[in-house]
């Protein structure tokens, strides 16, 4: 015989009551309860142009959302941001999408957009960025959560996420600096790496892999604390220190600095 409590029926009709009049969904899973306040949603697509000289710099600035960079044959630098707000409910999400701000900075040698959205304890916005680059204009990529995607922009690169990777094809570069804290580094370069160039790639928890042309000629400095360091397909002289987890030498004779360091993953050089 089963009896029941009325506290706890109490209880459930409360809950019911306030879930029936905020709009939020109730999810219940094998073992597990959950509510999801953010039961809104509105979206919308900010597009812009800019006209950026050769040796220009173009910088993003993220905080919740994926960059994706991609080499144009254009003349002009293309952004395409969608943006996806969820809120208590739909005019609520609405209403953020609103006050979410795209400051933007533009000049023909510099061009500077940053996503700023105000500070919620329930909901958010989250900004995908489509970014096409011309040749001649450097690349300053940041984001907080989201990865860096990178697809065969060159001259010089600088990627940097906390939750996230940052991966793909790099063309020529006299600098590549790709920075995370969570996720890995996973990028190819399909080009020359100039003489005098620099390569950074680095990450906290996540694996660190570069892949260069075969005739590439550079210093190789690698570390990892958890994991190995791996050499293959180039022709390494490894006249400094060399160990599982350390690595200096030099490819092709030297030239280049490549620097290549993780703590919780390994590291590995590759030709591409």
């Amino acid at each position: 015989m089963s009896r029941r409590v009325p506290g706890v029926l109490t209880a459930t009709w409360l809950l019911a009551g306030v879930l029936a009049t905020t709009g939020c969904e109730v999810r219940a899973g094998e073992g597990d309860f959950s509510i999801d306040w953010a039961g809104g949603r509105a979206s919308d697509t900010w597009t812009r142009t800019y006209d950026v000289a050769p040796g220009g710099r173009l910088e993003v600035i993220n905080t919740n959302g994926e960059i994706l960079a991609e080499a144009s044959p254009g003349g002009a630098v293309e952004i395409r941001v969608e943006r996806t707000a969820r809120a208590t409910s739909e005019d609520a999400a609405r209403d953020l999408l609103d006050k979410t701000q795209m400051r933007e900075e533009a000049s023909r040698d510099r061009v500077r957009v940053e996503t700023i959205s105000p500070r919620l304890r329930m909901g958010g916005v989250s900004a995908k960025f489509v970014v096409r680059v011309p040749p001649g204009v450097h690349v300053d990529l940041r984001t907080v959560n989201g990865g860096v995607r990178l697809d065969n922009v060159g001259g010089e690169v600088r990627a940097t996420t906390t939750n996230g990777g940052v991966k793909g094809r790099v063309a020529g570069v006299s600098l590549l600096d790709a920075r995370t804290t969570n996720g890995g580094v996973d990028l190819q370069v399909t080009g020359p790496v100039t003489a005098d160039g620099k390569v950074t790639l680095s990450s906290v928890n996540g694996g660190v892999r570069l892949a260069v042309p075969g005739d590439t000629r550079a210093d190789v400095h690698a570390r990892c604390v958890n994991g190995r360091v791996s050499v293959s397909d180039l022709p390494l002289d490894s006249g400094g220190e060399s160990s599982r987890r350390r690595l200096d030498g030099a490819i092709n004779g030297g030239g280049a600095r490549i620097d290549l360091q993780t703590t919780n993953g390994g590291v590995a050089i590759s030709r591409s």
